[in-house]
């Protein structure tokens, strides 16, 4: 029958006690532990413990001023909560007050818990390698790994959010046009596909 071989652990426990040292103390001088998020930063999602009152209160009002109304899907883009559905643009002012009163109320909370929250630029996607994201969530819930600022988009992305220029900068250019969020709400007419 063949010798089993000792484990990576085996083989740790002989070192220590043949020489003496303390392997396990040794490891955490040569390797400091990483502070682990409590939560995991999603692509796009509005999910949250933070956040889901909030939508839940505007789905409430939505209804009660809007009998039968479609229900909006919510989104997250650059920390900003959006608000997608049809027919909502069409509506009248009520409607667009109850959906602004929730970005609003939105920007200011952790997405991730009810404490009060702001842009950061947080790291998501950590099973696939990740990448640098804006967030509105809270000191607690802030994450960003060691290794991030090596991104390049990092840098851009804070200074952009962070920043104390961030404020007057105003939104970031979103392109096509055709998708409203809640932030970016007018008075001109709605914009259909053809």
């Amino acid at each position: 029958m063949p010798r089993k071989q000792p484990t990576a652990a085996q083989r740790a426990r002989q070192r220590q006690a043949a020489t003496g040292e303390n392997y396990t103390a040794a490891l955490r001088e040569t390797r400091p532990a990483v502070r682990r998020p409590a939560v995991s930063h999603a692509l796009f999602s509005a999910k949250g413990a933070g956040w889901t009152p909030i939508l839940r209160q505007a789905e409430r009002e939505l209804r009660a001023i809007w009998p039968g109304c479609p229900m909006p899907y919510w989104s997250e883009k650059f920390g900003d909560l959006c608000c997608w559905g049809t027919g909502l643009w069409e509506q009248g002012s009520d409607v667009q007050a109850v959906i602004r009163r929730a970005v609003r109320e939105a920007s200011c909370t952790c997405q991730t818990c009810p404490s009060p929250g702001r842009k950061r630029v947080v790291w998501v996607g950590e099973e696939w390698g990740g990448m640098p994201w804006v967030k509105t969530c809270c000191d607690a819930c802030y994450y960003m790994p060691p290794y991030a600022a090596s991104d390049p988009a990092y840098p851009w992305l804070v200074e952009q959010y962070e920043g104390p220029a961030a404020a007057a900068a105003g939104p970031p250019p979103t392109g096509g046009g055709q998708v409203r969020s809640a932030v970016a709400l007018s008075s001109q007419p709605s914009t259909r596909w053809k």
